[in-house]
């Protein structure tokens, strides 16, 4: 009886990707709603502003809404991508440490060269949000397309606001929220669980990678950056598959994230220009482009072959 009880497997262990999927999301949207229904009881409590008055924010001059608003953010990464990605473990698998794969160490290399793309990266970056930053929609589309300017200006203005005048306890708790927490929930969620799901769902690793890749951005909501956060999404995507562990993914991602705060404090306090975090994104800037383009390329070699083409490939049918 005890060993039938060991060898039971999880609830959601044999079922159907479709299913698995359609649980997932649902999941999320659950964990959606209720933390974001803490978060704006944060920004009230800590903000002192009326639950009335949450779409009429504007004030971020006030310290203690930008706080309330950064705690905000912090529940929301926990409750909407950690809560349904370790749940969902729990559900899909009884060895949860393999299969969200947090239990495995990666090659010290890979994490170097990981983080050194993100790092070399960022001219063709600024490269492909420029080229996403003049997407135009048809005309009968006029209303949904004022709103998504609308969206991204507002979300722009928000995180300035988070990075703007830094004093170190800002600038650690910055890296802490934009750069730790997100690498290590949104990984979580998308490259553990949903990729996952995608792969046996298509029964191809690349589409799965590249659908996934896709979701990742639109989930964030900002439009006119969609391309290089898909394009950044295959990348973890693929360094996931390639390494066998979700750690290095999310170490790249941190270095993404990490560095923009990094920068940020550093322009705050003078010790940098301006703007340096911006070269790819002017015509002027085509060398810094295609030598980004070029390295780009050499380091995913290098580390494909140094991880020995590991891929995930889906269960047999």
């Amino acid at each position: 009886m005890n060993n039938e009880i060991r060898q039971r497997p999880a609830p959601f262990e044999n079922v159907n990707p479709f299913g698995q999927l359609s649980f997932l999301l649902g999941i999320f949207f659950i964990c959606l709603i209720i933390f974001a229904l803490l978060g704006a009881l944060c920004i009230v409590e800590i903000g002192h502003v009326s639950l009335l008055d949450m779409d009429k924010i504007n004030d971020y001059n006030n310290p203690q809404l930008i706080l309330g608003l950064k705690i905000a953010q912090i529940i929301s990464s926990f409750g909407t991508f950690i809560v349904p990605a370790v749940l969902f473990a729990f559900l899909a698998s009884r060895k949860r440490g393999d299969y969200l794969m947090t239990n495995r160490g990666g090659k010290p290399i890979t994490f170097i060269l990981a983080g050194l793309l993100m790092l070399c990266a960022s001219p063709f970056i600024n490269y492909l949000s420029e080229i996403n930053s003049h997407m135009k929609l048809p005309y009968f589309l006029h209303d949904l397309e004022a709103w998504m300017k609308e969206s991204e200006s507002k979300a722009e203005v928000l995180t300035n606001a988070f990075m703007a005048k830094q004093s170190f306890g800002d600038f650690v708790l910055n890296l802490f929220m934009i750069g730790l927490l997100a690498a290590v929930s949104e990984e979580l969620f998308f490259r553990s669980v949903l990729q996952k799901i995608m792969i046996n769902w298509t029964r191809n690793v690349h589409v799965g990678i590249w659908l996934t890749g896709a979701l990742f951005s639109a989930l964030h909501f900002e439009f006119y950056g969609f391309l290089p956060r898909m394009l950044m999404g295959v990348y973890l995507g693929y360094l996931f598959v390639w390494s066998g562990t979700i750690w290095v993914p999310v170490f790249a991602h941190f270095v993404n994230n990490g560095t923009a705060v990094l920068l940020a404090y550093l322009e705050d306090h003078n010790a940098i220009k301006k703007g340096i975090d911006e070269v790819g994104s002017q015509n002027s800037d085509t060398p810094y482009i295609i030598g980004s383009t070029i390295i780009i390329a050499v380091l995913l070699f290098f580390i494909y072959k140094i991880e020995n083409k590991r891929m995930i490939a889906p269960p047999a049918v």
